[in-house]
């Protein structure tokens, strides 16, 4: 029988923050949720809220190895280069947002390639990526709109989003990647979606930016070699 292949650093740090991390602060949570049950009727106000902090603060370091997970796998991320066509992969991501896109009314405007060559399944991934946060930072007093491109260059295929959401500062667009960085501190989501984006991208070559247009709409272009 063949030995196992021994885990390189990286892998071997994805492993202890996917169990050997995640299992403890879970515990907890769990553990105070079982206490808040069965002890609710007995607790005071100040109790009862000291103790929801608790679970708070629990389920959020679980969420912030989760994210340090997600993102040390990023820096392994492996595809090989195949044809797609652009349309097939975006009747897939609106399927998986047909909620948000409805709940949005949105109008999307497409340019895209009859078939390029690349990494589908990431090009997936980034554009679900994109047009839910183009979504989640809409304008609700206006109608949003979002355009979406894919091309296929000498270089590679190009992927583009602009919406006229609500925008972000000049200063924000290079932070925007940086891992746990929100444009809202309500935000329910991790902050690292496009840390992941950039990190791939820079993985083949290719390269993540964020821009405003004159129009003030935000707009990120991903080229992926």
């Amino acid at each position: 029988m063949e030995a196992a292949k021994p885990l390189n650093p990286d892998e071997n740090f994805l492993h202890a923050l996917s169990h050997d991390l995640r299992e403890p602060a879970r515990m907890v949570s769990q553990l105070l949720k079982l206490v808040k049950v069965k002890s609710e009727k007995q607790l005071d106000h100040d109790t009862a809220e000291y103790l929801n902090y608790a679970i708070n603060a629990s389920d959020k370091m679980d969420d912030m190895i989760k994210a340090l997970s997600e993102l040390n796998s990023a820096k392994l991320y492996e595809e090989d280069n195949s044809s797609f066509s652009p349309s097939v992969i975006l009747d897939k991501v609106f399927y998986k947002l047909d909620d948000e896109l409805k709940f949005s009314k949105a109008e999307l405007i497409l340019d895209l390639d009859d078939t390029c060559h690349g990494k589908a399944d990431f090009v997936q991934s980034a554009l679900k990526e994109l047009i839910h946060n183009s979504i989640k930072h809409a304008m609700p007093e206006a109608g949003l709109e979002i355009k979406v491109s894919v091309k296929q260059f000498d270089s590679g295929v190009q992927l583009k989003v602009e919406d006229n959401g609500k925008g972000l500062p000049q200063f924000w667009l290079e932070k925007a990647f940086d891992p746990f960085k929100k444009a809202s501190k309500d935000s329910l989501s991790s902050g690292i979606g496009l840390t992941k984006l950039r990190i791939i991208s820079e993985k083949f070559g290719g390269k993540t930016s964020m821009s405003r247009t004159k129009e003030l709409n935000t707009c990120v272009i991903c080229n992926l070699s």
